[in-house]
């Protein structure tokens, strides 16, 4: 078993969101781990953790994940 911990992209805390900077580390991200072999995905319920998880999720046609 392999575990990735990342953090979320740039975030916009006062709209609980990532910045446009955020935004771009977040498609980075999903691209690099779109080639891995991913089978579960956990995370914070915060939006910027949700923000950057879904660019990824949306890639890798994730349709079900644990929070």
């Amino acid at each position: 078993m392999r575990l990735l911990i990342i953090r979320h992209g740039d975030p916009d805390y006062k709209n609980d969101t990532l910045t446009e900077k955020g935004w771009r580390e977040a498609e980075c991200l999903a691209e690099m781990l779109s080639q891995q072999n991913i089978t579960t995905f956990y995370m914070s319920p915060l939006g910027r953790a949700q923000d950057t998880a879904s660019l990824t999720l949306e890639r890798m046609g994730a349709d079900s994940f644990l929070r």
